[in-house]
């Protein structure tokens, strides 16, 4: 029996078990060595290609990995890009991933996969596998593997390793928490991983009450901008609230085809209960899979964007506060002592150009006024913008325990926004989340106004004002290689009645070439062993050259860890020349 014939037989016994038992199944092995590291052909995090052949490149659209009545179902969709001059055959490999604890799984190619991509066109491809497990993992690759069947042992060879950096989505009640999927209402957006040009808008919603419930109407509006004409890509948009999921329904049930420059609404109902109150939506699309030997066809949805609602509660007015004076807390709170006075002495935000959003960082100042030390309340802040959108903020990691009688200590916070957003108007909410645990409760509101600091050479790290009187940056030989070393001349004051221990920011500088490629840092504490001083500085980076461009840009942050990585805020951006 030849090789192809004994794969088909193969095949047919796996799709005959497949639909009895509703279970696909895969081979747990060990993952093959690459022996170099694979090519990106794109740089985008959302949709990177890599390359597969001469002609072909491979692009992860959807991972799936969720739970199902006969255990966890796998399930891969990937695009093939054919960038030859012709029709170039889909090679047989073998589809496999590697799951966070080391588990490699080979998963089945869908029957309806096409076996040849026409020039310049690209395809996609659904492979799907149910495994008899019922723990939670992740999936943390995914990859291509030829097997030669024709030799003794078989040989194996990892052909591409396509690492899925984005968490893969695990049903209808997981999170949407990537900032870049994450919209304001009003938005405008198109379908990630999609090629239609077609851009929707969430522009309306009501609520309409019926004998069995309630229905949310969503109207969203699609616009064809292209010079030709389109069809809308199908999407579902489920509605979330904090605690459960509602399915939603697309009102249309044709095609929604749209001339060149033509725009038109699409409407989506979403029964819920009477007394839901919605949070937000998720928008997911659909993919496909049919056994081998079958004519059954798998649907599953993927999540692809959250979409968040206004907050009804924003009307509320919230007094207007300035930089530094004491805060008034609601009375009926524990949280905070009475000798404790807590005010916000720095309030900015920074761009965040590489992970796609802004970022806004509070620092609190908590002075003790007491003959006696307190202890640091653990307390919780919020931000809501202008148009009624809420951002929870991520605290200061590690803080000292208690503070000093007729002392003072900071605290920071930061806040994940939008790119779309502006900064006016925002409000600042102080939350205790031991009153009424495990819900947070506001325990003060200010309208605060963001700082605006146009110096070139000042900043401030409160209780630490800094000014930079003049830097260079040039290369030393380390013997092996040559190190970016720096020299910094600075004036550094302090207030002194503000206690800063090992918890305390530092300052990151880092350096870019002309590019804009970050090529050498540098944390450097402003309190303890090797803190900067007043007068002359002088740094040695990590990051080495074999050649140097005296055109280099200097940053300097403010750096500090939350429970969510490290936080920057961006001090000073210089320019050498």
């Amino acid at each position: 029996m030849n090789k192809k014939m004994r794969r088909t037989l193969t095949s047919v016994a796996i799709s005959a078990a497949l639909m009895s038992s509703y279970a696909y199944p895969v081979l747990a092995e060990e993952a093959p060595e690459a022996s170099e590291a694979a090519e990106t052909v794109s740089s985008s995090s959302v949709a990177a290609y890599y390359t597969l052949t001469d002609t072909l490149d491979v692009q992860v659209k959807s991972a799936v990995n969720e739970h199902v009545p006969a255990g966890t179902r796998l399930g891969i969709v990937v695009k093939l890009k054919n960038n030859g001059g012709k029709i170039t055959r889909v090679p047989e490999y073998e589809l496999r991933v590697t799951t966070s604890d080391g588990v490699t799984y080979t998963l089945q190619p869908s029957a309806s996969n096409p076996k040849s991509i026409q020039p310049k066109a690209d395809t996609e491809l659904s492979y799907m596998s149910v495994i008899d497990r019922t723990d939670d993992f992740t999936i943390s690759e995914v990859n291509y593997t030829d097997v030669d069947y024709y030799v003794y042992p078989k040989t194996e060879t990892l052909v591409v390793s396509v690492p899925v950096s984005e968490q893969s989505w695990r049903g209808s009640d997981m999170t949407i928490t990537n900032p870049s999927a994450v919209k304001k209402w009003s938005d405008t957006f198109t379908i990630p991983y999609s090629n239609s040009p077609i851009q929707f808008t969430p522009v309306g919603i009501t609520k309409e009450l019926r004998d069995q419930g309630a229905v949310y109407v969503v109207q969203v509006l699609a616009k064809n901008g292209s010079d030709k004409r389109e069809t809308a890509p199908d999407f579902l948009i489920d509605g979330k609230t904090e605690a459960k999921v509602f399915a939603g329904e697309r009102v249309e049930k044709d095609a929604i085809v749209l001339e060149a420059g033509e725009q038109k609404y699409i409407h989506y109902a979403i029964p819920t209960d009477q007394d839901t109150v919605l949070a937000s939506l998720n928008l997911l699309t659909t993919e496909k899979f049919t056994p081998a030997g079958s004519a059954l066809i798998y649907q599953y949805k993927v999540g692809r964007l959250n979409i968040l609602l206004p907050n009804q509660a924003s009307g509320v007015a919230a007094a207007p506060y300035t930089l530094g004076e004491s805060m008034t807390f609601d009375a009926n709170s524990q949280l905070i002592h009475p000798d404790l006075k807590v005010s916000l002495v720095e309030f900015n935000m920074n761009d965040n150009a590489e992970e796609g959003n802004k970022t806004v960082t509070a620092k609190f100042l908590l002075k003790n006024g007491s003959d006696r030390p307190m202890t640091v309340p653990v307390f919780q802040t919020s931000l809501i913008s202008s148009d009624g959108y809420q951002y929870d903020g991520s605290r200061q990691a590690a803080t000292a325990a208690t503070v000093l009688p007729n002392s003072g200590l900071t605290v920071n916070y930061v806040f994940t926004l939008p790119v779309s957003e502006t900064g006016d108007n925002l409000t600042l909410k102080v939350e205790d989340a031991v009153i009424a645990a495990p819900y947070k409760t506001p325990i003060a509101t200010y309208a605060v106004q963001l700082q605006k600091n146009s110096s070139i050479d000042t900043f401030s790290v409160y209780p630490f004002d800094i000014k930079l009187n003049s830097w260079s940056i040039g290369l030393a030989f380390n013997g092996s290689a040559y190190t970016y070393k720096g020299k910094l001349f600075m004036d550094i004051q302090r207030k002194n009645e503000v206690q800063a221990d090992q918890n305390f920011p530092n300052l990151l500088f880092e350096v870019y070439d002309k590019d804009g490629r970050l090529i050498a840092t540098i944390e450097k504490p402003l309190i303890g062993q090797n803190r900067l001083v007043t007068g002359e500085n002088n740094l040695t980076f990590t990051g080495t050259s074999e050649q140097f461009d005296p055109t280099v840009k200097l940053k300097i942050y403010e750096a500090f860890k939350t429970k969510n990585g490290q936080s920057k805020r961006l001090l000073l951006d210089l320019t050498q020349k």
